[in-house]
Formats: C-alpha cells, structure tokens, sequence
C-alpha cells in the first residue's frame, strides 16, 4: 500500500491547497493558523505556526489530521485546543531541530 506525500515529512507546500484562518494572539503568541489539504489524497490537515523573533532556534510548527465536521470549527483562537486533542499530529522547526516528525503529547507552545 502507497502512503500518501501528506503522511511523510518533509512536508511541501506545494503539495497543499492552503487557506489562512488567521493569527492567533493567545498569550502573544501571534501565531499563523491554516487550514491545508493534500493535493494527492484530500486530507485535511490544521496547520499551526509560531516563532519568538527575540529568541533564536524558537520557529515550531504542528500540523494534525482533521475530520470534515471540525473543519468549521477553526478559528484562530480554536487551533491549538483542536491539535491539542488529536491523537497524534507532526511538528517541526527549529525549535524541534527538525524538518518534521510525529508527535504524541503536549504542545509546546509558550
């Protein structure tokens, strides 16, 4: 059985059909939020983007699977708790040292 591109880090945006839901500024955060889906398979996937500009190697991204229904549940302000309650989901950046892994357990935000 073939996995899919969306399934195998590094992961490329080109590979996604991208729509931004906005920033989320919880705790100053200033996150950027997307939606994302895979061009090969049509998956869904809530993308999650945050950096600190003061504190070096701080870029993290994490990006979980998502069913259609929680699709109109996002919102900035809604992403994290969304990602936060997935099974497992992938992240990566500087902060993690790396172009993208699975992750099982909390979010390392703040």
């Amino acid at each position: 059985m073939n996995r899919c591109i969306c399934l195998e880090p590094p992961f490329h945006s080109a590979n996604f059909d991208s729509s931004s839901v906005g920033i989320d500024e919880t705790n100053g955060r200033f996150a950027e939020v997307s939606l994302e889906r895979c061009k090969q398979c049509g998956r869904k996937w809530l993308r999650y983007f945050v950096e600190y500009e003061a504190f070096p190697h701080s870029g993290r991204w994490y990006r979980g699977l998502i069913a259609d229904e929680m699709v109109e549940k996002v919102t900035p302000e809604t992403a994290m708790t969304i990602l936060a309650n997935v099974e497992w989901r992938f992240c990566g950046g500087s902060y993690f040292n790396s172009t993208g892994h699975r992750h099982v357990g909390p979010l390392f935000l703040d």
